[in-house]
């Protein structure tokens, strides 16, 4: 059954994204560092004190973190989850076995069971059961 492989190599797709998503949000607390900022008013006057280069802070942030570097790796990964998640889908939808015909009809092009029925040659209700079969299936493999 393949559609169990597919929902590991979608899950992984995901994680890499979530990864991804975390490293930009990083980049981007920092540069927020670099935007102006209003002035307060509320404390003591006070002449003087040390001028800081707020852009040489970010750039150098940015270089210990190595956020571009891990941007650029984690984005090259990301490609290829893409890649093994589209020839997996692509296996998907050519297998033969019933399952992963009644997975690829309902979870990928989103049918209505009905429509599955009649694609099929099942009964509804047994599609509702298979459906069920389906779910079981990835839950067990996730909880692995």
């Amino acid at each position: 059954m393949i559609y169990i492989e597919y929902e590991a190599y979608k899950s992984k797709y995901y994680d890499t994204q979530k990864q991804y998503n975390d490293i930009l949000n990083e980049k981007e607390k920092l540069f927020s560092m670099t935007q102006p900022k209003s002035m307060k008013f509320d404390g003591e006057p006070v002449k003087g004190g040390v001028h800081k280069n707020i852009f040489d802070e970010y750039l150098l942030l940015k270089e210990q973190k190595n956020i571009d570097q891990r941007l650029k790796e984690i984005k090259a990964i990301l490609e290829d989850r893409e890649n093994l998640l589209s020839l997996k889908e692509e296996e998907l939808k050519n297998s033969t076995n019933v399952q992963d015909k009644i997975y690829v009809c309902r979870y990928i092009n989103r049918m209505k069971v009905y429509k599955i029925s009649r694609l099929v040659g099942y009964s509804e209700a047994q599609i509702y059961r298979l459906l069920k079969t389906i779910k079981s299936n990835i839950n067990k493999d996730d909880r692995k």
